[in-house]
């Protein structure tokens, strides 16, 4: 079925089958006529029962006023209550609902329920006529009023909010004429006497003003009650158009009017929302459309120069958008669309761009890399002049992978190379390859650094800055990190140390000759770097498997990986954890069979999926078989840490994919089970 210019879908369910999804232009979405009238009935219907409840809390009140003004203190108690009343309902229109003092008003009640309770006035000797009863019963009373008020203030602003949402302006009015004519109607139930009458009168008005006051601000969106609106468009929606759940990708809503829509966990990647109207009024809880800021962009032209920190725009269709001078600073725009985008003079610190971030005939002169917290731009790029046209994309496709270090005075090589290895190694073989290395003014040098598209840029940046000053204090200090080794270890690390005196000297040459290759071969689970002085140092905060090579052969680049079972095939290591897991299963016990079964699981996935190449498929087997390995063991005499490092190598290859992958679904199902048998 197909919808073309200004036809009506008003209260169709769509699917991902019987309609095309694509072409929504000046479309009317919403209720049909039957519905929507039993939902404005409804919508009045309530507000008349709100004006009932506001008649009992001011009868409440007031009910004993003439006997209460007979006596002094309880005269006293009586003004007092007013006011507290009064003062009540101003901190609901300052504050919300979630005020502290609705504590108060339950202990009230709680109080007024024990204090009127027949044990007490007979353990006391208490009449119902002494001063004491009439307190404690004027207490109670108290207590259940402000109760009737807080529900009158609720349901009144929700739903005169609701009729607003269905019939705009109209709604509201009419919203509070049926509440004046319902509490005019009930007024002669208030308790007839000489004070009780224009009393009444005056907790009224004072109540009628204060839900009047939080329903105003409900529809203006003020934050402390953003959930009524939130839960009223929720409910205005009901039978409504529906898009929940529904792949939209690269459809079209230019024009259209989407009032009363549900988009909940509608997949909306590249569609677009040119001039549509009624977001603010659809459900679009979970998607980008949730965030004010978001749907004026998606869908009104904008001026230039806002500000967008951190806005999520992940998957938007912000083709020919006017970004001009904007802040875009930690802004999410995976996979967004800025095809013909306006970009000129935008800030663009640390925004989070991929490698599907469309920057096609972007309209760019200069860009800036960071924003001082007065305000200013700093970083202008290209350093001097303009972008010409079509150079801003050439230019982003080489910035968006890759991450400058700068090093203030000079470049320690040794430890340079040292925290590039270290970084690549802890993160699961991740590739890092030297792009540039510019000698700037006074001693400082700036390295561009390659890394893939989807990287966590600050996260690597930090982590190589981080072993990079540690390496640099180490070798500055002559201290050997393998002091605390084990007496047991030393010979071994001699060998070691003998074997390996040409480590630093090759991996420099690695990085100026690019046909060179480098292997480090650690042992014991220890990555160690010799410096000149022959002194031992050891990366001791993070503990790594044995066996990993770094190849530079490949445009200086760096790869950890690990080979410690290279002569192994696929087949092979698939065999090997297929062994350990029937050893496992003959165990024979209850968190072995479990545990057993769960690892078969994870081999299945590894060996099923498709995402995973076959070197990311060796790796994980071998973390599945660490654990079985481990698991076969009493819980006691588990090496925990080798547990963990399994553990982290499957997230470590999950993250790095999609989630598509069948691994990365069964690390999701399992992964609680798996840590809690395992003790972790």
């Amino acid at each position: 079925m197909e919808f073309h210019q200004s036809k009506n879908i008003r209260g169709i369910k769509f699917n991902q089958t019987e309609y095309d999804l694509s072409d929504f232009r000046n479309a009317k979405s919403g209720h049909k006529l039957i519905p929507k009238l039993l939902l404005i009935i409804t919508g009045f219907l309530a507000v008349g029962l709100c004006g009932i409840f506001a008649i009992l809390a001011s009868g409440l009140l007031v009910a004993n006023a003439d006997r209460l003004l007979e006596d002094y203190w309880l005269t006293t108690f009586l003004f007092i209550s007013l006011l507290f009343f009064g003062y009540y309902l101003y901190l609901l229109t300052l504050d919300g609902f979630n005020n502290d003092i609705n504590i108060v008003m339950l202990i009230m009640i709680i109080i007024g329920f024990v204090a009127n309770s027949e044990f007490v006035h007979q353990s006391f000797g208490i009449k119902d006529k002494d001063t004491f009863a009439i307190l404690s019963n004027q207490i109670l009373l108290l207590g259940l009023i402000l109760a009737f008020a807080f529900l009158v203030c609720i349901t009144f602003s929700f739903f005169i909010t609701f009729n607003y949402i269905l019939l705009g302006k109209l709604g509201e009015v009419i919203s509070f004429f049926s509440y004046g004519v319902i509490i005019l109607s009930f007024l002669q139930e208030i308790p007839q006497s000489t004070y009780g009458e224009p009393l009444g009168l005056i907790v009224l008005i004072i109540l009628i003003i204060t839900t009047i006051i939080i329903a105003k601000k409900a529809i203006r969106g003020s934050p402390n009650f953003a959930w009524i609106y939130e839960k009223a468009v929720f409910w205005a929606a009901t039978g409504g158009t529906s898009f929940y759940g529904v792949n939209l990708t690269n459809a079209c809503f230019d024009g259209a009017d989407l009032r009363h829509t549900d988009f909940r966990k509608a997949n909306l990647t590249h569609a677009s929302f040119k001039k549509a109207t009624g977001l603010e009024l659809a459900r679009t809880e979970g998607t980008i459309l949730e965030n004010p800021q978001a749907r004026k962009l998606l869908t009104a032209k904008n001026d230039g120069g806002e500000d967008f920190t951190g806005l999520n725009l992940r998957g938007a269709n912000l083709q020919d958008a006017n970004l001009r001078e904007a802040i875009l600073l930690q802004t999410q725009l995976l996979d967004a669309d800025l095809s013909g985008a306006t970009l000129t003079d935008a800030c663009i610190q640390d925004w989070n761009i991929n490698k599907n971030t469309c920057f096609k005939n972007v309209n760019c002169q200069r860009v800036y890399l960071k924003r001082t917290s007065q305000g200013h731009f700093l970083e202008p790029k290209p350093d001097s002049g303009e972008f010409l046209p079509g150079e801003f994309e050439k230019w982003i496709t080489e910035v968006r992978d890759t991450i400058d270090l700068i090093f203030q005075n000079g470049l320690n090589w040794r430890a340079f190379v040292f925290s590039l290895t270290q970084t690549a190694i802890n993160n699961h073989g991740l590739d890092l390859s030297v792009r540039s290395i510019e000698n700037k003014d006074d001693g400082v040098v700036v390295v561009k650094i390659g890394v893939a598209v989807q990287t966590n840029k600050s996260t690597i940046h930090e982590e190589i800055t981080n072993n990079y000053n540690q390496a640099v204090k180490t070798i500055a200090s002559k201290d050997e990190l393998i002091l605390n080794a084990k007496d047991k270890e030393i010979p071994r690390l001699q060998d070691f140390h003998s074997s390996q005196q040409q480590f630093i000297p090759d991996l420099i040459m690695g990085i100026a000759e690019p046909k060179r290759e480098v292997m480090i071969n650690g042992d014991g689970n220890h990555v160690y770097i010799i410096n000149q002085a022959g002194d031992i140092m050891e990366n001791h905060q993070q503990k790594i498997r044995a066996g990993r090579d770094v190849d530079m052969s490949n445009g200086n680049r760096i790869t950890a990986r690990d080979v410690s079972n290279s002569n192994l095939t696929l087949a092979e290591a698939n065999s090997k954890v297929s062994n350990s897991i029937q050893q496992l299963k003959d165990i024979s016990t209850e968190s072995g069979d479990e545990l057993a079964e769960i690892l078969a699981i994870f081999q299945k996935s590894i060996t099923d999926d498709q995402v995973l190449s076959d070197t990311q498929k060796q790796e994980a087997l071998e973390a599945v078989e660490t654990i079985a390995e481990e698991g076969k063991k009493p819980p006691a005499e588990r090496i925990m840490k080798l547990c963990s490092m399994a553990i982290n190598a499957l997230n470590g290859l999950t993250s790095a994919v999609t989630d598509t992958s069948k691994l990365a679904e069964a690390m999701t199902t399992y992964l609680p089970t798996l840590s809690k048998i395992l003790g972790i």
